[in-house]
């Protein structure tokens, strides 16, 4: 518990660079947008132009050669060759208004181009997010920024421990033809999560170092039982519940499912422990019940990553057993806020799914801690923290306000509006995106309520008689201590005043 606490302080440095971007984002929620720190002008977005030969169709397998052209808000432009294919699952069925992948290519396509867009990190491949099921275009992102606010990676990186994506709001053209909002973002990768590349040593033998799995996939046929599809990039491993290998995806072979297996192995509280942060289990868990986040919480849209298979997790030496440990991180949050995979809700009908309820049906690796005394009482300090910070109401109503703000005041919203009223065929949005963004604030402020009630809070306090009754250790105040080492000095714990000298 110590080293967790220990842990947990070292993470207040990042946490803070996001604790302070919230409340710069409140103070200009009318006039600006704000995503990872940066501020943009609300009276225009910045325009992608893309082209390509051929056409996006649904399901596509192949790349398509094209070139990009970037403008930002000042009238600088970037423009190079890249290459784009549809992505997604439920995205597929919106070809129109597709979502996609974009690399960047150099000029004779044959190398990755590196290049840092609109302020983000450089990389080379890209995600264009249509947003297509949403009908405010904004929940995946807010909740994303929401969630780099709230929680960071359990170590260090040259990314300030951010364990999910940034990105910037564009209008999109696609081969002359306008397409609306999208949302240009980087991607969950080796780099962003500090991961240890593959070694390759001078006889060209790989030895396999990080690793990332993405959960849920159709790589492969056969989910009723563990197994491989034929080129081990997809497996199997409980029942329904197959993962994609994220990375290395050029060394692909049995050997990079082990470690996975392994975490998988007896399903118990004990095996969560030793190979899972709980710190971080408890921030998704917390992020889950706050924005509702349903289609985040059985076995798809979700990342597990281990920085380095070759350290031994039976090192006494945190920082050599924990390069062993698995870190799980959040994807796809559309279906959140009151939204869902259908972007069926809306006016006012927001999908409920109580709190309660929520940990009833927990997946792997947290359902085997869901009652672990230790667990509980980080999941409760999570809550305490995020509710009065990332997670408090005046924070998510700030950036709400400013992408409402950046859509409505630059125009784009009116345009897309335009552009898909007068299609055949139309992605989900509202015409009144004022109103809807009021109607998705009420409806996180009742949830906020929902998730003070469920902890034992009442008007912003604890209820002491609820900490009492399950055990927690509080101080005179009646304030619960959740996780921290016992300090000295006088506190309560299971309704007993106890002092340590």
């Amino acid at each position: 518990m110590y080293r967790q606490w220990k842990r947990f302080l070292r993470q207040r440095a990042g946490r803070l660079a996001g604790t302070c971007a919230v409340w710069l984002c409140m103070a200009a929620a009318s006039l600006a947008q704000e995503a990872g720190g940066a501020v943009e002008s609300a009276d225009a977005l910045p325009t992608l132009h893309v082209w390509f030969e051929g056409k996006f169709s649904k399901g596509m397998e192949h790349y398509l050669d094209g070139r990009m052209r970037l403008t930002d808000t000042d009238g600088r432009a970037v423009e190079l060759p890249a290459r784009f294919k549809t992505r997604g699952a439920t995205a597929q069925a919106y070809q129109m208004k597709p979502s996609f992948n974009m690399k960047l290519r150099t000029e004779d396509y044959a190398e990755e181009a590196d290049s840092a867009l609109l302020g983000l990190r450089s990389m080379s491949s890209w995600i264009l997010d249509a947003m297509a099921i949403d009908r405010i275009c904004m929940r995946n992102r807010v909740a994303f920024d929401v969630w780099n606010a709230f929680s960071r990676l359990p170590y260090d990186t040259d990314f300030a421990g951010r364990n999910g994506t940034e990105g910037r709001f564009v209008e999109v053209w696609i081969n002359d033809v306008y397409h609306g909002i999208y949302c240009l973002s980087d991607r969950i990768n080796r780099k962003l999560l500090g991961l240890k590349k593959v070694k390759v040593d001078k006889d060209g033998i790989a030895t396999l170092r990080g690793l990332l799995y993405k959960n849920g996939t159709g790589d492969i046929a056969n989910q009723e039982e563990p197994g491989y599809n034929d080129n081990f990039t997809a497996c199997t491993v409980e029942w329904h519940n197959a993962w994609e290998l994220t990375y290395p995806d050029d060394y692909a072979c049995e050997a990079a499912w082990r470690p996975l297996q392994e975490a998988f192995a007896d399903g118990t509280a004990a095996c969560v422990k030793r190979y899972f942060f709980l710190e971080n289990l408890a921030d998704y868990q917390i992020l889950v019940m706050a924005l509702s986040l349903g289609d985040s919480w059985g076995n798809k849209n979700r990342y597990l990553s281990v920085r380095n298979v070759e350290n031994d997790i039976n090192d006494p030496r945190a920082e050599v057993a924990d390069g062993r440990r698995f870190v799980l991180t959040p994807w796809d949050m559309d279906a959140s806020l009151g939204g869902n995979s259908r972007g069926s809700y809306y006016q006012g009908n927001y999908s409920h799914w109580a709190v309660k309820d929520i940990p009833k049906t927990a997946p792997f690796p947290i359902a085997p801690v869901i009652n672990d005394k230790e667990y509980v009482a980080l999941l409760r300090l999570a809550w305490e923290r995020g509710r009065v910070d990332a997670l408090a109401p005046e924070a998510v109503n700030a950036r709400l306000d400013a992408y409402a703000a950046l859509f409505l005041r630059s125009g784009a919203w009116q345009r897309q509006t335009k552009h898909f009223d007068a299609q055949r065929y139309r992605p989900n949005y509202v015409e009144d995106l004022a109103g809807e963004i009021e109607g998705v604030k009420q409806w996180y402020a009742l949830r906020f309520e929902e998730m003070d009630r469920y902890f034992g809070i009442t008007n912003g306090t604890y209820d002491v008689r609820t900490a009492r009754e399950s055990g927690t250790c509080m101080s005179l105040q009646g304030i619960p201590m959740g996780g921290r080492p016992l300090p000295r000095g006088v506190y309560i714990q299971s309704g007993r005043k106890v002092i340590a000298p």
